[in-house]
């Protein structure tokens, strides 16, 4: 046999051998070990630990490699004396529990699952109630949060955490949860390269999914919805967004999505429906905007008079009250070939592109950008004759903003 293939499976028998000497201990009111707490201690590494449907009023500190798995969804309640499950080692999975009552503070962090300086741990198909921060995790590397359900009844502000909370990671699978009431829905500082796929988040007191220097990271699929404001991106370059739904986030201030100060990004194939804003942009560099659907919001987009050299183009603009509103006289991005409902011009060639440019800007969002005051007088007979007499000598918007390349059917509805 060849001599490499001989150490190969060398190598492979002796990664085996802790886990052919694993034995699973059982935890039950009815078992010889009652508690998870004692499970822990009396465990090997790599053992498996089978938890029983039940009540265990305890807190629980993993400091070895194990698989700890719930039957029935076994409750482990904290009695709000501190952090539930801590897991401060390698190689550990929490699988199958309802998890409940940590304590709360204004000074501390307390958490449901508290997982820090760990690689390799899996948090798969858990409950997780009552809880200050729901699933925290601090310098870890290739970790799964997956399948879990999420949220908390605390309302007091200064005490309310997040669902998950990614603090300086690297390589995190955060998929198929679903987030409700909490702080932030998902949390992320410092993290990198990472995939967010497949999560709901709902009802979140302030974003549902909030970023902050976090780079080279993939967010795909989720849905944000009913939140105080919908996704903040900040101080972060080399962000994917693909495919996400943000919906009825809404409110004075509120927002679908928030690029502020970010570089070299790509948000395609998004849904934004019935928000008061689609995307603020402030502060976006180099981004690209494509193939993604405006329909029903307050305003689409709003460009702040910082955002430059980006692409908006095979968007589908549907039913907005603003398309687009700035604050700026000056453009430097790029709006061509997108799709605008309120587009009156023609296609004589048939092509598909109108022939004539399209103003996003209306008369009205600029003025409104200058003195919120003026929406009561949207729809007024005074202002639809202004904005008559503008589309005809425009004095105010700036001529810089249109779309030479106007769509004439959407790319998306």
């Amino acid at each position: 046999m060849n001599p490499k293939r001989i150490a190969a499976v060398v190598a492979l028998l002796l990664l085996s051998l802790p886990f052919a000497a694993a034995k699973t201990i059982i935890v039950g009111k009815d078992m010889p070990v009652k508690t998870i707490t004692r499970a822990v201690y009396i465990a090997q590494p790599y053992d498996s630990i089978v938890v029983n449907r039940g009540l265990y009023l305890e807190r629980v500190n993993i400091t070895k490699p194990v698989m700890l798995k719930g039957v029935g969804e076994p409750t482990v309640d904290a009695r709000k004396s501190g952090t539930v499950i801590t897991v401060s080692c390698s190689g550990v999975s929490i699988e199958g529990f309802r998890i409940v009552n940590s304590a709360r503070s204004s000074l501390r962090d307390y958490c449901g699952i508290l997982c820090k300086d760990s690689r390799c741990v899996s948090i798969k198909n858990n409950v997780m109630r009552s809880d200050q921060f729901s699933i925290m995790m601090q310098n870890c590397v290739d970790c799964r949060i997956t399948g879990n359900s999420v949220e908390s009844d605390i309302m007091e502000m200064q005490v309310m955490g997040n669902a998950i909370h990614c603090w300086k990671c690297d390589s995190i699978y955060i998929a198929y949860n679903r987030v409700g009431h909490n702080r932030d829905g998902i949390y992320l500082e410092f993290v990198y390269n990472s995939l967010i796929e497949h999560n709901e988040v709902s009802e979140c007191e302030r974003y549902g999914l909030h970023f902050m220097f976090s780079h080279h990271n993939v967010y795909r699929r989720n849905r944000f919805y009913c939140n105080l404001a919908g996704v903040a991106v900040m101080y972060t370059h080399d962000v994917q967004m693909y495919e996400n739904i943000f919906e009825q986030n809404r409110g004075g201030s509120s927002y679908g999505l928030l690029l502020k100060d970010i570089s070299h990004g790509e948000i395609k194939y998004n849904t934004f429906s019935d928000n008061t804003m689609g995307i603020l942009m402030d502060g976006g560099t180099n981004l690209r905007l494509s193939a993604n659907l405006f329909r029903s919001n307050g305003w689409a987009i709003r460009v702040v008079a910082s955002s430059m050299n980006d692409t908006i183009v095979s968007n589908s603009f549907i039913g907005n009250t603003f398309d687009i509103s700035t604050n700026s006289s000056y453009n430097s991005n790029t709006f061509d070939g997108n799709y605008w409902d309120k587009y009156s011009g023609y296609d004589l060639d048939k092509d598909g592109v109108g022939d004539t440019p399209h103003h996003p800007l209306s008369l009205f969002s600029m003025l409104a950008e200058r003195n919120s005051g003026v929406l009561l007088f949207f729809k007024s007979i005074l202002m639809n004759l202004m904005e008559q007499s503008e589309r005809l000598i425009p004095s105010i918007t700036p001529d810089n903003y249109s779309d030479n390349t106007p769509l004439m059917k959407p790319t998306r509805i």
